[in-house]
């Protein structure tokens, strides 16, 4: 509670509020009238109004020719406009309003003089006013505190750049102290008979360190989200951005898998294998996907990215694991040196952001001076070296951020023929102009990032003599962002423009040595129809290219206006945005007589040649902030539409609107007093839709070439010349012109309890998506003919064998090929948790405990074709009949882990030490019931689909499709506890150099357990580090 008193006299046709005596802490709600000593003969009483917030006032002077009902009616109107600043004060005004007869024409112009807006002067007060720095580096320390003691006492807070400012300090000599967390406190006496600004320079305290949290801390706002800052990091040591999540409820540290994608996963198990471990399923990327990246207010686009390999299934090469396309952002390439705060929102994300799914993370970069600041790290597997300064120009109101670092990191550190490079660089711009009733800031950036992925086989190890993989990915982006703000416009709070082009030059390099196992057969024409193939008799090089160029320009222009009424405060903020994407890459090269797989039928494309995608988004939303006697009710209520344009008409999503509502609500209950100390308690709510528009793969796909072999003869004398191979060739649009936008039904309530400093914060959640994207299979009927080689007369041949001598059968068989669908579901359940304690004074401890329940559903949303193997006169089954299966294709996991921490901190000593015990309590994971039976089958004399019936399933083929399971595949798998010991430690040393050293899975317990009837012994190994910061 905050306390504010001043004195009030009326005379005849006069008003005027005297001094204002200052704020302080006070225990509860009140307001007092009390009687003064008359000045100048005029009568005066003494004003104390207490509330929950801070409350601001200046002392007017006013000539009223009378004091008549009006003025009672506007000071009425005054109380209830200004009870938001006054916060659970107006009912304890109106109080004394109605029965304090004596002194109610005090109240009325107090209440005037304190809150009307046309003040004529001042009397008695001033300004005291000033920026806090460092004494050695003239660096600004934000919040620091600054006191006044004199005839009234004072108090403020320097903002995040160091300035502060106290407002009406009664005229008269005052005791000046200024304290900031390691450095010493600056004290001095002061006559203040004027207005003054200061700027007060503080030195820091020998080997003094601030405290620092050192886990993510969970946001008791309306949306459910982790914030992490510059010292959360730095404790922590990161190498990329995958490194910070162990900061989330319900995840642990990780050893960096440099060598591979990192994709992000928000409230989820992640896809498991049948014994519980980690595996990568592309059918429910969106996950990732469709999570956005914000930097510095411009998305992180990956909506064009091209760069795989097509047909890869082999999860032993390469290039498997470095696939990105439609996995959304790689985390390897964020470095968090430029980092100052993230916030992970895994709640109902504010109307402002959209395309997406699962949550957004929202950066924010340094745009601050700093002194310069060189990082060294090293660890088992890598080396990283960072610096970075920002520059203050006072005269220009403009400040320069500077960052550049180098990442050096071997999957295997005792393989050097596999390694990942990052190479970052980052130049930021903040400039300020100030008019009397405007501020203008602009804040432009210029940014790279090179990762370069390198991986050779050892020729001395492997029969693969060549066998390489090499990719680079190169981004160069700018960012222009305007900010104007209007406070002296009324109801208008600021305009926003963001603005960002972005430029990519990726390229992936395959170079293989191919050995057939026998003659293969290679497709080397581009028409549709009848034609001979290429025989591939030995082994080859062959040699792979994709590059890719993707570009991504954003715009964004967003305003707010702002409402002061009675018992409400609203937010109104609306926008609109517009992306674009598109890949100017030359796209695949290669030989297509010498593909990397004997087994391809694709061909060169250029991605040049494919559309760009354009999303137009909308947003409204609303806040509103509202005093309900002692309680406070905070209500957001938003609506965004997004569509794609520019696109053929045959597609669905052309034009077509899609309409994300979201709202949370959080009610605020009065402080309850225990033990003498307030309990606050908050109840928050939430429920939205979010929507991920599809990406270029899963618009454009390539064309699909079905290459039948008529003909395989392969002459064993004289096989350059005498042998031949035809085929014919079906070209095939597979793009699925029905493709719809992957939609997310999530909602959530939460509840947040703060007592003496003491924080506990539960949520629980659902998620249902069920139209995510996945590569689906379909088939369809094709003729061709079978030629009967055994006719050829190999002694009769002066070269290759002609087709009108050669008997054939006219043959239809049904074959596949891959189409992007919204076959994939989602389904998400789960608890989460944090508990942090003060800090425990003669221990210097404070308790943190987290963890997560997670309950996730991977499976399929559409039925599914499926295939058979069985063979029945010579022919195969599945060129005839397909099954289609209306089946859940997929897997049902739970995890429960948690976290306890011990943070430890002895500022003097320039010390932090922080011990956390992760246990996996277990995991567990289950197949879904499949039920065998088709729903129906396609025909291939027809081409369409039948329903299976009992008759079907008398029918000699048709009998095949039905499918039997062992009802041990079924059964839940359960892997027990695991439990790791990690340590972390950070110490300055003198000024300039801080030392931290890290230690995970330090000690560990895995209980050996049963699989499927086989003993599972585990065992990792620990991952430990160094670094050392220095700052100049």
């Amino acid at each position: 509670m905050f306390c504010l008193s001043f004195f009030s006299c009326a005379g005849v046709g006069t008003i005027c509020s005297l001094a204002l005596l200052g704020q302080r802490r006070c225990k509860s709600t009140a307001a007092a009238i009390t009687p003064a000593i008359p000045i100048n003969g005029y009568s005066c009483v003494k004003i104390t109004i207490c509330g929950d917030r801070r409350l601001y006032g200046v002392c007017h002077i006013f000539a009223l020719a009378n004091f008549s009902t009006v003025a009672r009616g506007i000071a009425r109107r005054i109380i209830l406009s200004h009870s938001q600043a006054m916060a659970g004060i107006p009912s304890v005004v109106m109080m004394l309003y109605r029965r304090s007869m004596k002194y109610r024409r005090y109240l009325i112009l107090s209440l005037l003089l304190l809150f009307s807006p046309h003040a004529i002067c001042h009397a008695g007060t001033f300004s005291y006013k000033g920026v806090v720095a460092d004494a050695e580096t003239d660096e600004p320390l934000p919040f620091a505190t600054v006191s006044l003691s004199g005839p009234e006492d004072y108090s403020a807070l320097s903002d995040e750049n160091g300035l502060f400012s106290i407002a009406a300090v009664v005229e008269g000599d005052y005791s000046l102290q200024v304290t900031y967390v390691g450095y010493n406190r600056l004290s001095r006496q002061l006559s203040l008979h004027e207005d003054l600004s200061v700027t007060l320079k503080l030195t820091p305290s020998s080997h003094a360190l601030a405290e620092v949290v050192v886990t993510a801390h969970e946001s008791q706002g309306i949306v459910s989200a982790s914030k992490i800052n510059r010292e959360m990091m730095t404790h922590l040591q990161p190498t990329s951005f995958t490194d910070l999540l162990e900061l989330l409820p319900g995840n642990i540290s990780q050893t960096p898998q440099m060598g591979q994608v990192n994709s992000i996963h928000l409230r989820e198990t992640g896809t498991l294998g049948a014994s519980g471990t980690p595996l990568s399923n592309s059918d429910y990327s969106i996950s990732s996907l469709g999570t956005l990246f914000v930097v510095d207010g411009a998305p992180i686009n990956t909506d064009a990215n091209l760069q795989n390999i097509p047909g890869t299934t082999d999860a032993s090469s390469p290039e498997y694991a470095r696939d990105a396309t439609n996995k959304g952002v790689d985390m390897r390439t964020i470095s968090t040196d430029d980092i100052e705060s993230v916030e992970i929102v895994r709640g109902i994300p504010s109307a402002e952001y959209g395309n997406l799914t699962s949550g957004l993370v929202n950066i924010k970069r340094i745009r601050r001076a700093t002194p310069l600041t060189a990082r060294f790290k090293a660890d088992e597997y890598s080396k990283l070296f960072s610096v970075g300064k920002g520059f203050s120009f006072d005269r220009y109101n403009m400040l320069l951020n500077v960052d550049a670092g180098f990442l050096d990191s071997k999957a295997d550190p005792r393989n050097h023929l596999e390694n990942y490079k990052r190479a970052t660089f980052s130049l930021r711009i903040t400039r300020d102009w100030i008019g009397e009733k405007w501020r203008l800031t602009w804040s432009p950036s210029a940014d790279y990032t090179g990762s370069f992925d390198d991986v050779k086989t050892d020729p001395d190890l492997s029969y693969q003599k060549i066998d390489t993989y090499k990719s680079s990915y190169n981004r160069a982006s700018v960012t222009n962002n305007f900010k104007l703000l209007l406070p002296h416009v009324l109801w208008v709070k600021g305009i926003e423009l963001f603005s960002s082009v972005s430029m990519q030059s990726d390229r992936l390099e395959r170079r293989k040595l191919v050995s057939p196992q026998r003659a293969a057969v290679a497709p080397t024409v581009w028409g549709e129809g009848v034609h001979d193939g290429t025989f591939i008799f030995s082994e080859y090089v062959a040699d792979y290219v994709s590059d890719g160029r993707p570009f991504n320009a954003f715009l964004k222009a967003k305003s707010e206006l702002e409402w002061n009424i009675p018992f409400f405060k609203i937010l109104l903020r609306g926008g609109v945005e517009w992306n674009y994407s598109k890949n100017f890459g030359l796209g695949q090269i290669y030989d297509p007589s010498r593909p990397l797989s004997a087994t391809w039928s694709t061909r060169p494309r250029a991605y040049r040649d494919i559309p760009a995608l354009q999303n137009l988004s909308s947003f409204l939303e609303a806040n509103t902030v509202a005093s309900i006697g002692e309680h406070e009710a905070e209500l957001q209520v938003g609506l965004r539409s997004i569509m794609m344009v520019g696109m053929d008409e045959r597609y669905l999503l052309q034009g077509k609107p899609y309409l994300d509502p979201r709202i949370n609500l959080q009610w605020r209950f009065p402080s309850i007093r225990v033990a003498g100390k307030d309990l606050d308690i908050s109840l928050s709510g939430g429920f939205g839709l979010t929507t991920k528009m599809p990406t270029l793969d899963y618009l454009y796909p390539d064309t699909w070439y079905n290459d039948i072999v008529q003909l395989n003869y392969y002459d064993t004398r004289n096989p350059l010349e005498n042998s031949r191979v035809n085929i014919i060739t079906y070209i095939e649009d597979i793009t699925n012109y029905e493709l719809r936008p992957a939609r997310n039904t999530k909602w959530e309530v939460r509840a947040d309890f703060s007592y003496n400093g003491n924080r506990l914060s539960v949520s629980y959640f659902r998620e249902n998506l069920t139209s995510g994207f996945r590569y689906s299979s379909f088939y369809a009927p094709f003729a061709y003919r079978e030629y009967d080689h055994t006719a050829i007369d190999a002694d009769a041949l002066q070269g290759p064998p002609s087709l009108d001598d050669i008997p054939y059968t006219d043959r239809v068989r049904l074959d596949g090929y891959k189409q992007a669908s919204n076959g994939s579901r989602i389904s998400k359940e789960g608890v989460e948790f944090q508990f942090s304690s003060q800090r425990i004074a003669p221990l210097r401890t404070a308790v943190v405990i987290n963890g997560a329940w997670f309950r996730s559903i991977y499976t399929n949303s559409l039925p599914m074709f499926e295939t058979v193997s069985d063979v029945v006169d010579n022919r195969p089954v599945s060129d005839s009949y397909v099954g289609l299966y209306d089946w859940n294709d997929g897997r049902i996991n739970e995890q429960f882990n948690t976290n306890f921490m011990l943070d430890t901190q002895v500022p003097e000593w320039g010390l932090i030490f922080s011990t956390s015990l992760q246990c996996v309590w277990y995991i567990s994971t289950r197949q879904m019931w499949r039920n065998g039976v088709p729903v129906s089958y396609l025909d291939v004399a027809d081409g369409e689909l039948h329903p299976y019936t009992e008759q079907s399933a008398a029918d000699p083929r048709l009998q095949f499709l039905v499918k039997t399971y062992n009802e041990a595949s079924f059964r839940k798998q359960t892997v027990p506890i695991a439990l790791y010991v990690n340590l972390k430690v950070t110490k300055n040393i003198g000024k300039w150099l801080r030392l931290s050293l890290f230690a995970n899975r330090l000690l560990d317990y895995l209980p050996d357990y049963t699989s499927n009837g086989l003993l599972v012994r585990r065992n990792v190994d620990p991952y430990f580090g160094m670094e050392l910061n220095f700052s100049l």
